[in-house]
């Protein structure tokens, strides 16, 4: 079933690119049947369109007027996709988090001195912090916890890096663990 599930997408995703790639060799073939021989591929043309396309499609959503295309079309049509808002929301979060200084990867202490993947938040003036403990293999689920700064210990890895090991039932924390040796503890230096 996994191997279903990231074969499938892919081969969709291949298929769909053929298949432009084929509709835009209809539509260049009067152009390559003006190149020389050796040189009129449609195929080629096609990709290389296709290719250029992208591009300019890239320099343009960076302009004030792009924003605003692709807004309208977010709103007119791809939000009538069904499952395309959480998907977009999903992805700002990422994104969000990555941008954010309150969005923090951290370990804190549970009881008996156990260390779990947590997010702080935000640290306050009375000595506590907030923090997001993510629900395991769920990150963008979990739970807020007010606790003691001194519990907390901000961890020197990428958000991403955090989301991963979470996602995966754990494995990969002996790198979270190497970011926390790497990164003294300014909130207990706080406390």
């Amino acid at each position: 079933m996994t191997g279903l599930l990231i074969v499938l997408p892919a081969w969709l995703a291949v298929l769909l690119l053929i298949k432009v790639l084929l509709k835009l060799g209809v539509l260049v073939k009067p152009l390559a049947a003006e190149m020389p021989p050796g040189v009129n591929h449609p195929q080629i043309i096609a990709a290389a369109v296709f290719i250029l396309l992208c591009l300019l499609v890239g320099i343009l959503v960076h302009t004030t007027f792009g924003r605003l295309i692709g807004r309208t079309i977010g709103d007119n049509i791809f939000n009538r996709v069904p499952g395309y808002q959480s998907l977009r929301n999903i992805a700002r979060q990422f994104h969000d988090m990555d941008a954010r200084d309150g969005f923090k990867p951290a370990l804190i202490e549970v009881e008996d001195g156990c260390l779990a993947p947590a997010f702080l938040i935000d640290i306050h003036a009375d000595g506590n912090s907030t923090v997001f403990m993510p629900s395991v293999p769920t990150p963008m689920a979990g739970s807020i916890f007010i606790t003691p700064s001194g519990r907390v210990h901000p961890i020197d890895v990428p958000v991403t890096t955090m989301m991963k090991c979470i996602s995966k039932w754990g494995a990969g924390s002996g790198e979270l663990l190497a970011g926390l040796a790497r990164k003294p503890n300014p909130i207990a230096l706080r406390s």
